[in-house]
């Protein structure tokens, strides 16, 4: 059985000449020892054993009784664990200096995922706002309801400029790809508590443009999510489907 030690308690160490008294404790099963010069060294609880009143009356006893001179003790051997303790209070201090770093490299990165975000919000406000007021009207994405989608499978989006906007005249080609990628981000955000539900965005197959801020999009805010091309025979390369996870 261990022996348990107190704060106060005399103690030997095992592999080392000296001991001292317990004056602390710290984890990891380390007892910090006071020796005669006031210096606390620190060792395992299992490299030091209890001084007993037997072995303190004995000491006394030797030390009140005369002796003959003898050849000067040697002097004591720099104990080995010393470093060993250094090295391991420097481990610990270089894996909690890392920790932190990947915390606040985290931290960064949520930052800066935020404020793209923050930025495209503003974008798509904007813009909705200039086309409210140059009085040009703009439809609703053309979608089924919960119990059409329950029904029939997936939900279709159709992102083409001509069924999302009464009219493109004074539109430049940013100006509608924004707003067509607004309409996907809030039909993303309208379903994405919905597990299971398939969302079919008809984005044309054009140049690629489209699919692509799409495609990044999903990458970059919706990585929970899983997208691949929908049913080639019925959208060719002009559809990307979205299963919300």
């Amino acid at each position: 059985m261990d022996t348990i030690l107190n704060i106060g308690d005399k103690v030997r160490f095992l592999n080392d000449v000296g001991g001292g008294k317990v004056s602390g404790f710290q984890k990891g099963g380390i007892v910090l020892v006071e020796d005669e010069d006031g210096f606390e060294v620190p060792v395992r609880a299992n490299e030091v054993v209890l001084v007993s009143d037997s072995e303190k009356k004995i000491n006394r006893q030797n030390t009140n009784t005369p002796q003959q001179q003898s050849t000067p003790a040697a002097k004591p051997v720099p104990s080995p664990i010393l470093p060993a303790r250094s090295k391991l209070v420097k481990e610990d201090n270089n894996d909690n200096a890392q920790s932190l770093e990947e915390r606040i490299a985290q931290l960064e990165r949520t930052v800066k995922k935020l404020s793209r975000r923050i930025d495209e919000l503003e974008a798509a406000k904007s813009l909705r706002e200039r086309l409210q007021e140059s009085g040009m009207k703009v439809t609703k994405a053309k979608q089924g309801s919960h119990s059409q989608q329950k029904q029939s499978g997936p939900i279709e989006i159709d992102l083409h400029a001509t069924e999302l906007l009464e009219t493109t005249a004074g539109m430049s080609s940013h100006d509608i790809k924004e707003y067509q990628l607004d309409v996907f981000r809030r039909t993303m955000q309208s379903h994405l508590k919905e597990k299971g539900c398939k969302l079919i965005f008809i984005h044309g197959n054009g140049d690629g443009i489209l699919r692509q801020a799409i495609i990044s999009e999903l990458k970059r805010n919706y990585p929970q999510c899983q997208w691949q091309d929908a049913s080639f025979q019925q959208y060719g390369f002009g559809a990307t489907m979205v299963t919300i996870k």
